[in-house]
């Protein structure tokens, strides 16, 4: 035995050398894993209470740290006799009262929202109604909807966001909002955070432009 193993020492060696390498490697990437982890946010968007218009819409920070949610956008698109239609605003810059929300951040769908915390924004209904033309009640002309959650996590720089989409499915009474996929997508790359940026510059841009339309508007009237 002692002499097989003097014979072969060199390769013996070798092969331990292998293996403690492979050993190392493994390690880092545990580490390096466990440290991507704790750097990157993910942020879960669920259906809860129901799987119709009236179940909630839950999101949940599963991120190692707080985020900031900085705003919810919603989209959603409408197939009926006046063709299709696809409305898309943030619901973190509508104006409402809600006596009954206990969270002024499910008031103003924005706020800190701390490690493994989840925030209830409301039914699905409610949201769509926020959005909706007036006295809009035809649901079942719905096709989807698009809930996307902008934040700010400690170590990004960027915003960080997640989006999901839920099918519309059913006969009127018995509309049901189905998950088109089994979880959120993490908009991780730099093409979808410019995305995000670009969507929200356009947002406040609109904004800025509206409010110089009504300006000039109101400055014709009082001349006049």
């Amino acid at each position: 035995m002692w002499g097989w193993i003097n014979d072969n020492a060199a390769a013996i060696s070798a092969v331990a050398s292998i293996a403690t390498l492979m050993i190392w490697v493994i390690y880092l990437q545990m580490l390096f894993s466990g440290f991507r982890e704790g750097r990157r946010a993910k942020i879960l968007i669920n259906r809860g209470g129901s799987p119709t218009l009236n179940g909630h819409c839950l999101v949940a920070n599963m991120s190692a740290k707080a985020i900031f949610i900085d705003a919810v956008l919603l989209d959603f698109s409408v197939n009926d006799e006046a063709g299709r239609r696809h409305f898309s605003y943030s619901l973190s810059n509508l104006t409402f009262e809600d006596d009954n929300a206990s969270d002024p951040r499910a008031k103003l769908f924005q706020g800190p929202l701390a490690a493994a915390e989840h925030l209830d924004l409301g039914t699905f209904r409610t949201l769509i109604e926020r959005m909706s033309p007036p006295d809009f009640d035809r649901f079942e002309t719905i096709e989807s909807i698009r809930i996307t959650i902008v934040a700010t996590y400690t170590s990004e720089d960027r915003p960080v966001a997640a989006e999901r989409v839920f099918d519309i499915i059913g006969e009127r009474d018995e509309l049901v909002v189905s998950p088109r996929s089994y979880a959120a997508t993490q908009l991780r790359s730099h093409r979808q955070r410019r995305r995000i940026e670009r969507s929200r510059r356009d947002l406040h841009q609109s904004e800025r432009d509206g409010r110089d339309r009504s300006a000039s508007v109101d400055a014709r009237h009082s001349i006049s």
